[in-house]
């Protein structure tokens, strides 16, 4: 079983409505790929994972699982999570799902789990992420976008940390720390 080796292919989603997000790891300190989709078409996000799967091959599926009455929690997103899921049977590669408190709790002895202070130190643990890192919210403001990057990560470095390979997560992300970085943005 994939539980016993410490290399393992994820695909990592952060899925909306009307957006996908993905990122893929070899390992959790190994970032192969990320981004961000959106269309209104109903059922994108199935058709865009079965694209990923044949291109990433990944060991499996980790989404956030959605709270009941959350903002998350709209009957597109619940659609959307089905149709993927659907589609991940269909392609014979498992699905897990990840609590939003697991999230906080891989991150919370390194910085205050808020979703800034979380981009920070995921750039800082890898540098491709370093030109998304969106300026921090405003609590009257929308979400920038750039931020579902960051949320598709945070997930599947908190899978990664739920697996049993917990204590190299936590050195991975304590090193990091060290190389954080606010971003240089432009007035």
């Amino acid at each position: 079983m994939h539980h016993h080796s410490r290399v393992q292919r994820v695909l990592s989603l952060d899925v909306r409505s009307k957006t996908l997000a993905y990122a893929v790891f070899e390992d959790a300190a190994q970032l192969l790929d990320f981004s961000v989709s959106s269309s209104a078409d109903a059922g994108f996000q199935a058709r865009r994972i079965e694209k990923l799967v044949g291109k990433f091959q990944p060991e499996i599926i980790v989404l956030r699982k959605i709270q009941e009455g959350s903002s998350r929690d709209t009957p597109a997103t619940r659609e959307a999570i089905k149709s993927i899921c659907f589609m991940a049977r269909r392609l014979s590669v498992p699905v897990a799902s990840i609590e939003k408190r697991a999230i906080g709790d891989t991150f919370r002895q390194h910085c205050k789990p808020t979703k800034y202070r979380i981009a920070l130190l995921l750039a800082a643990c890898f540098p491709a992420l370093t030109w998304y890192v969106p300026r921090e919210r405003k609590p009257w403001k929308p979400e920038d976008r750039r931020m579902h990057y960051f949320d598709a990560a945070a997930t599947g470095i908190a899978y990664f940390a739920s697996e049993g390979t917990a204590e190299a997560v936590q050195k991975f992300l304590s090193e990091a720390e060290s190389r954080i970085q606010p971003p240089a943005h432009s007035a």
